[in-house]
């Protein structure tokens, strides 16, 4: 297998992960044809891998594949990435459990730390001024109430969440109204996400003033509302438990309208932040993986694309390969006559 692309002539570059076809960094593969190819970065072509090397190179990267954490896939393509560069190309039937969501179990687990952490500073700081105010005066202590109060007082009313809109001022909740949003599945695959929100304008202290009304949000809007009302109920969230359970239920209902259309059977009549600790994060987890199946599902139609005509160039290779090998074991291809 020669290093540089047959098309563009440019270098395929290298990998050190597969032993038996170290050229490359996008490696495709099917192996219910034992067709092998090495994708050029440079013009995404597809070079055909030479037989010698191909079985081989298949079962490894198949095994790749399946051990990787991070891979995306439609009905007849997946991509997966190697934490060491290379990229695999899968072509074949989706591999189950498709969703690796308990590659967000990292994640979480840093994020609950830094959280637990947080409020411990925050009760260390608190016990620190209530024993520092004897010292102060009764003046000084009442000044440091004040501002304590007021301080605590901006955050809980102030904006939490915020999202932006096309139109419009953005949608901000605070604190205090992110306990009351309620996530509602409608219809078929429709939901809502149903909150109080803060009006626009805030007092001169920095308060924020809530709405006396509840506003309705669907679409791209209601999904970045989730996952920022996700991000900040699920900050403390994340125990090996909970995300056991997460994952296990986001096997079972792979794509987020799915675990949402689930949701009444786990805690019917809830708002978000009274929901079950394990049903948030997998909200969480189906919410991000959506998001970048979608981010990807350009690339994957591209890559889908240039596998069948790639296939297409490598049945006419294959069949003129072995058609020359048959030849070369008869009579005439012996020389004999």
């Amino acid at each position: 297998m020669v290093a540089t692309c047959l098309h563009c002539s440019k270098s395929l570059g290298g990998n050190d992960v597969l032993e038996t076809l170290p050229i490359g960094r996008r490696i495709a593969f099917d192996a219910a044809q034992g067709r092998l190819w090495v994708v050029c970065r440079h013009c995404a072509r597809w070079n055909l891998v030479p037989f010698d090397t191909r079985l081989e190179t298949i079962d490894a990267a198949e095994r790749l594949f399946r051990d990787t954490r991070t891979r995306y896939s439609t009905d007849n393509i997946g991509l997966a990435r190697v934490p060491e560069g290379l990229e695999l190309v899968r072509i074949g039937a989706a591999l189950r459990p498709e969703f690796a969501a308990w590659r967000y179990g990292d994640s979480f687990g840093r994020r609950r730390r830094r959280a637990v952490l947080g409020m411990g500073a925050g009760v260390a700081a608190l016990v620190g001024i209530a024993y520092g105010l004897p010292l102060v005066g009764v003046g000084g202590m009442g000044a440091l109430t004040v501002f304590n109060y007021l301080n605590f007082a901006r955050i809980f009313t102030g904006p939490a969440v915020r999202v932006p809109m096309p139109d419009a001022a953005p949608v901000a909740l605070s604190n205090a109204q992110l306990v009351k949003a309620q996530l509602i599945p409608g219809p078929e695959s429709e939901w809502v996400i149903r909150t109080p929100t803060l009006r626009t304008t805030r007092t001169l202290a920095g308060f924020g003033l809530p709405s006396s009304t509840l506003r309705e949000f669907r679409g791209p809007t209601a999904r970045l509302l989730l996952a920022g009302i996700l991000a900040k109920t699920n900050a403390t969230a994340g125990s090996r438990r909970s995300l056991g359970q997460a994952v296990q239920w986001v096997e079972a209902h792979p794509t987020l309208d799915r675990v949402i259309q689930w949701g009444p059977e786990v805690a019917p009549q809830k708002g978000l932040a009274k929901l079950p600790v394990a049903y948030r994060l997998a909200l969480e987890m189906s919410l991000h993986e959506q998001s970048e199946r979608e981010a990807l599902a350009g690339e994957l139609r591209m890559l889908e694309w240039q596998w069948r005509e790639a296939e297409r160039l490598a049945k006419v290779s294959d069949g003129l390969a072995i058609e020359a090998a048959e030849a070369g074991d008869g009579p005439e291809g012996r020389g004999e006559g």
